[in-house]
């Protein structure tokens, strides 16, 4: 493997101080702009990647990993963020939580190490990454990918529970309960994603159940909140679309979902029974009590930090347990 590049190669190629370097890449006010211009042309030629630049300066690594989420208005990922903190925390680490607002700029900075707060890992549950940069990323920190089965280089490691499998089980728990008319809210078809694996699993779950495998009984969102899967679910109704079960994509759109059903008069689950994805405290909160795929959260986060902190490998894909939380949504005796 190459010597990563260090700051004191970009000096010597700009003929400058390491100190000048640091003032460069940190943006201070103090150095010519003919000196700026030298410093960022060595940067560009040796690939020098700034966010090294704290282990440089300090001579050893930082003890800091960045968890990247898409928002913090989802409950699931507000608490990924505390249980990463607290695992990491018993490790001696530190986390760096970011908020990438869905921009797939801010993801790939934060993938490519290219951001001013130096850390030595990056976990990501990305939402508008390009996949094509994942395989020929250079240097940067170690990465671990959360919940998207994107295609990646040998050293990216994917946590992830099983997404087809938990929409199997869904399926089945639904036919046991005497549902047959389907409907999957949330569906994607753009690219591999979390949504489209949980699609995949429900389609061929329905196949093998020998339901209607009516196209119209998967509807897209535009979102996954509350609000979209209440609008959504309103439409359907609109249209006198016929179905006895909801399956959301995630625990919000499914209490939208859950909203509309009741707004409309019509009871859950003795007429529609509701499912969703994620186990939020909101879940069993609702009333009736929302049935939901609860994934092991706790040991998604342990299987994380193994690969981010180089204690475990990397590079593979590690499945985590998820279980069935039945509730009244879509049991009358739950």
């Amino acid at each position: 493997m190459a010597r990563r590049v260090s700051i004191k190669d970009v000096a010597q190629r700009a003929g400058v101080s390491w100190k000048t370097v640091s003032n460069v890449v940190n943006e201070r006010p103090v150095v010519r702009a003919e000196t700026r211009d030298r410093v960022l042309a060595a940067i560009d030629e040796l690939g020098y990647v700034p966010n090294a630049l704290g282990r440089d300066l300090r001579g050893g690594p930082t003890r800091t990993l960045s968890l990247v989420v898409p928002e913090l208005q989802n409950p699931y990922f507000a608490r990924l963020a505390e249980r990463m903190q607290s695992a990491a925390r018993e490790r001696g680490w530190t986390v760096s939580v970011e908020v990438s607002l869905h921009s797939p700029e801010t993801e790939l900075a934060h993938v490519r190490g290219l951001v001013r707060r130096p850390v030595d890992a990056v976990v990501i549950s990305p939402s508008a990454l390009d996949p094509s940069v994942l395989p020929h990323r250079e240097g940067g920190p170690r990465l671990v990918l959360l919940g998207e089965l994107l295609p990646a280089s040998r050293e990216v490691t994917h946590v992830v529970i099983d997404n087809a499998a938990s929409a199997a089980d869904v399926v089945r728990h639904l036919v046991a309960e005497g549902r047959s008319r389907l409907l999957f809210l949330g569906a994607e078809s753009a690219v591999r994603s979390t949504a489209t694996d949980r699609l995949a699993g429900f389609r061929a779950a329905v196949r093998f159940a020998d339901l209607d495998p009516d196209q119209q009984l998967q509807r897209e969102a535009p979102g996954w909140t509350r609000e979209a899967g209440r609008d959504a679910l309103l439409a359907a109704l609109e249209e006198g679309l016929r179905f006895d079960a909801v399956i959301g994509g995630n625990d919000l759109l499914a209490l939208g979902a859950l909203h509309a059903l009741q707004e409309r008069g019509l009871r859950v689950p003795e007429d529609v029974a509701v499912v969703g994805w994620d186990d939020i405290a909101e879940s069993a909160w609702s009333r009736p009590g929302l049935t939901t795929i609860a994934p092991d959260l706790d040991a998604l986060v342990d299987a994380a930090l193994d690969a981010a902190l180089a204690e475990d490998g990397a590079g593979a894909e590690r499945i985590v347990a998820h279980r069935l939380v039945v509730r009244g949504s879509s049991s009358a005796g739950a």
